[in-house]
């Protein structure tokens, strides 16, 4: 008689492949997750000085697109022989154009103001409920947008400082964490 030998041959497992894979996929997250933490961007929010405004957040969306145009117009400007408002008006552009957009944004009708060095065009509105009264101002290659809640602002003056005794704020744009609009309504 021969006496047989049992061999008992354990079924294939994938246990320590997948603990291999388990640890790696962990490592992989702990180590990605870290370098995202490190490279965050940390950026606080900068305050507006009193006399200034932020264009998202301060104002509504006619006046975001006056503010628009009149920036999209102003390297235009260099480039053609009259800056007054009815030739920028026969060069189609906005927002000097009489147009449909024009009355959705308060109608404004404008004028060319050459104080000192600096050139400037007022946008005072048909509509004022839509939208306030509105001032591009150019010094050099510098443009800034002005606004104010005054229906017959005084527009002798234009530095700075006389803008802001007058009761202008500069519009301004400040980049923070938040890109949705509040409704100030």
């Amino acid at each position: 008689m021969s006496s047989a030998t049992r061999i008992i041959v354990p079924p294939a497992s994938g246990r320590r492949e997948s603990l291999a894979v388990l640890l790696l996929v962990t490592a992989i997250l702990i180590l990605s997750s870290g370098v995202v933490l490190l490279h965050r961007d940390r950026s606080e929010t900068l305050a507006l000085s009193e006399w200034q405004v932020d264009l998202r957040s301060g104002l509504n969306a006619a006046e975001q697109g006056l503010t628009a145009d009149l920036l999209n117009a102003v390297p235009e400007m260099p480039h053609l022989p009259d800056t007054s408002p009815e030739a920028l008006a026969d060069e189609g552009l906005p927002p000097f154009v009489a147009d449909v957009t024009a009355q959705a944004r308060g109608q404004h009708s404008w004028q060319r103001l050459q104080p000192g060095m600096a050139q400037a065009w007022l946008g005072l509105p048909a509509l004022p409920e839509i939208a306030r009264p509105i001032l591009l101002r150019v010094a050099g290659d510098t443009p800034t947008i002005w606004i104010t809640d005054q229906a017959n602002p005084g527009t002798g003056d234009l530095t700075d400082a006389a803008l802001i005794a007058a009761g202008w704020k500069q519009v301004a744009t400040r980049f923070d964490a938040s890109v949705t609009r509040e409704d100030r309504h």
